[in-house]
């Protein structure tokens, strides 16, 4: 009779353990996945922006220094010729020119032609600035907008806005 009498005890201590494992798990994903530090990875950002339209941006790097900048290579992703005007990163920091792989000036993009944009980020105003090696940053979708015009709508000017956030780690 005495023999059992430890067992209730032991189980109900065991019940409470698997309970609290249980709850330590659920807490750590939940301020794993609320984490705003965190973000959006890098590869994800960037397989979000290939398959945005009419431009997606490839690629982007943005070296350290106070007066380095941000680079882009976008895409036309349409089936036609597209107007790239600008590419606009909060206020006051536009590109307005684009640079094909020999270094010429582009500005009608041909369906699929792959071209480099450089965002001037010296200025201290707005959330561009200097990039410091090895510290990460990110430039939210809110504040990223692609300016263009197309052949079929003559003489408007359209706003491509951002799918995703720009991040990454200076280099």
């Amino acid at each position: 009779m005495f023999n059992r009498r430890g067992q209730g005890t032991i189980e109900y201590l065991v019940i409470i353990a698997i309970v609290v494992v249980i709850a330590l798990v659920v807490v750590g994903l939940l301020l794993q996945a609320m984490n705003p530090a965190g973000g959006v990875t890098e590869s994800t950002a960037k397989n979000t922006w290939r398959s945005s339209t009419p431009f997606a941006i490839t690629d982007w790097a943005w070296p350290s220094g106070t007066d380095k900048n941000i680079t882009l290579v976008l895409r036309n992703n349409t089936y036609e010729s597209v107007n790239f005007v600008s590419v606009d990163m909060n206020v006051n920091k536009t590109a307005t020119s684009g640079f094909d792989a020999n270094g010429s000036a582009v500005n009608n993009v041909a369906a699929g032609q792959t071209f480099t944009v450089t965002v001037q980020t010296s200025s201290t105003q707005g959330v561009l600035g200097a990039c410091v090696a090895g510290q990460r940053f990110s430039i939210p979708k809110e504040q990223i907008r692609i300016r263009y015009s197309t052949a079929s709508i003559s003489g408007v000017t359209r706003i491509q806005n951002a799918l995703a956030d720009i991040t990454g780690t200076c280099s």
